[in-house]
């Protein structure tokens, strides 16, 4: 699998690098939104796209706004320290299959993301999106039964924030 990874913090792009790379990844990493767009419009082919939102010349939104232009684009995962909810709001609605914020175990979130996102060695194949959200839905609903919809339960089950659950439920349906 050969993920683009987009990270202009060096020390994040090194650490996700070498997690990606554990899970049998071929990972290119760039810095700004100019080195993706560049990169991308050579014709190189991903498997998957990991986002930061802040970068120095722009956002992953943009870089998001110019895979979802090409005739098969790959899915987008966005891993950024932004926690604005909003932001996290409008990636999913934009096809964003996920929105992680670097908290300190987001190296552990990342590799289950990408594991369920993409055709990862020892998974079952393929996902396609409504395969991903479906699973998705029934996870974070399963983890709500079980909390009885208390959200703060299901986020320390989950161990994401509150926004972040929140965000997910709105962006697969499960509005309490």
């Amino acid at each position: 699998m050969k993920l683009l990874l987009v990270e202009d913090d060096a020390s994040h792009a090194v650490m996700m690098t070498e997690k990606l790379t554990e899970l049998g990844a071929e990972v290119v990493a760039v810095d700004t939104v100019a080195a993706a767009i560049r990169l991308l419009a050579t014709g190189s082919v991903f498997d998957l796209a990991v986002l930061d939102q802040d970068l120095p010349d722009g956002t992953g939104f943009e870089v998001q706004e110019f895979l979802s232009k090409r005739s098969n684009p790959p899915p987008v995962l966005f891993v950024t320290s932004d926690d604005h909810a909003e932001h996290a709001v409008l990636a999913m609605k934009r096809g964003a299959r996920g929105y992680l914020v670097k908290r300190p175990d987001y190296l552990v979130e990342l590799i289950k993301e990408v594991a369920l996102i993409v055709d990862a060695p020892g998974s079952s194949g393929s996902r396609s999106r409504s395969q991903y959200e479906e699973r998705e839905r029934s996870k974070l609903s399963e983890a709500l039964q079980r909390n009885r919809w208390n959200v703060s339960a299901t986020a320390r089950e989950l161990g994401i924030g509150r926004g972040m659950l929140r965000t997910r439920m709105f962006a697969l349906g499960l509005d309490e």
